[in-house]
């Protein structure tokens, strides 16, 4: 199984091989010698000894976890076959056949405002400096062993499994219901139709950790983007979640830079030092990035701190306290857009390079 495809304009006009060709090849050889299974087209179609050239694009592009678009001339990034290959990557994700899927760019003196649309709003990296951030990225997603085995291989036999967005059930919103009572006072609980109700808007707020052996939710977090209203009114230190109605919560279904209330980590005791909620975090981030594809940005976060996990976990993210708020509890507040944010983890570099990119590039669109 090719698990990373990467997409290039092999031979230009005159049937010489371009200098994206040289790129290719060259990340091509490091990913491979790094243990990872790659699709080159030169080199794989050589391989498998096959004429039937679309047929086995498609068969490489259902098996990649993992796209990159190599180049140094905007043309050739837009000619038939690339562009075939990266938009067909990008729209299996984008209708939910590749949930997890990544494509992300490796360019030389090539300025990402002139790529295609879609192209450039993903991640970028430059060709040779970038390169190490490559192989810290595609090993967030991808784990190499003698068995051949990914990282989504590995999570089905580990402890729990993290699910988030649609793959999310009423059960395992009952289950989360069961956890607040472990975890939080009584005052802090929300009702189990509110947080249906929650999820009926955005299924998209809820990341979780599901026990593989039970099936109940250990862990789970609930990010949700909100009015411009109800931030202030968090903020200003008398709101409670359980206030929050389904009013106030929006969907991701435009783009747009959204405000980011984090409203819960809640963590069985069993769990608390397991490292579930850096799992949780990550996974959410990754969220984000997906998101940024699609120009849907979060422009500053907000969490009303409950729990000392939650105090110390936004402290480590670099936000700031701003207030006590007036139900015994602390409200902190970071800026996205421009990143403020302290990068805690390789995913949270890549979303805060990233961010920095789009602050850069679309400044007033952050702007008050």
């Amino acid at each position: 199984m090719n698990e990373i495809f990467i997409s290039f304009k092999c031979r230009d006009e005159n049937k010489n091989f371009t200098k994206d060709y040289e790129i290719a090849k060259d990340l091509y050889a490091q990913l491979t010698q790094k243990g990872y299974s790659v699709f080159f087209s030169t080199k794989s179609l050589e391989i498998i000894g096959s004429s039937r050239y679309k047929a086995d694009i498609d068969a490489a592009l259902d098996q990649a976890k993992i796209l990159i678009v190599v180049g140094t001339n905007v043309e050739y990034m837009s000619s038939q076959w690339v562009r075939y290959e990266w938009d067909s990557f990008y729209n299996d994700f984008l209708s939910g056949i590749k949930k997890d899927a990544a494509l992300f760019t490796l360019t030389q003196n090539i300025s990402t405002n002139d790529l295609p649309r879609t192209l450039r709003n993903v991640q970028n990296f430059e060709y040779p400096q970038d390169l190490s951030k490559i192989f810290d990225y595609v090993s967030n997603l991808i784990s190499v062993n003698d068995g051949g085995e990914t990282a989504e291989d590995k999570n089905e036999t580990a402890t729990y499994t993290i699910i988030t967005g649609k793959q999310v059930t009423y059960a395992d919103i009952e289950s989360a219901s069961e956890l607040d009572k472990v975890v939080y006072e009584e005052i802090y609980r929300a009702e189990l139709s509110l947080c249906k109700e929650w999820y009926d808007v955005n299924p998209d707020i809820y990341v979780m950790a599901k026990d593989n052996a039970t099936g109940k939710i250990l862990a789970y977090i609930n990010i949700a983007p909100i009015t411009d209203e109800c931030y202030e009114d968090i903020k200003n230190g008398d709101f409670i979640d359980t206030a929050l109605s389904p009013e106030m919560i929006l969907s991701y279904d435009m783009p747009y830079p959204y405000n980011l209330y984090f409203a819960s980590i809640v963590i069985h005791p069993d769990y608390q030092n397991s490292g579930v909620l850096f799992s949780l975090f990550n996974a959410a981030v990754e969220k984000f990035l997906h998101f940024g594809r699609q120009e849907v940005y979060i422009k500053r976060m907000l969490a009303d701190a409950v729990t000392l996990n939650g105090k110390k976990f936004c402290q480590l993210f670099g936000m700031q306290k701003i207030k006590s708020s007036n139900h015994d509890s602390s409200l902190y507040e970071v800026s996205m857009l421009p990143p403020k944010f302290r990068a805690i983890s390789q995913l949270t570099r890549q979303l805060y390079e990233y961010y920095e990119k789009v602050y850069i590039q679309r400044k007033w669109l952050f702007e008050d």
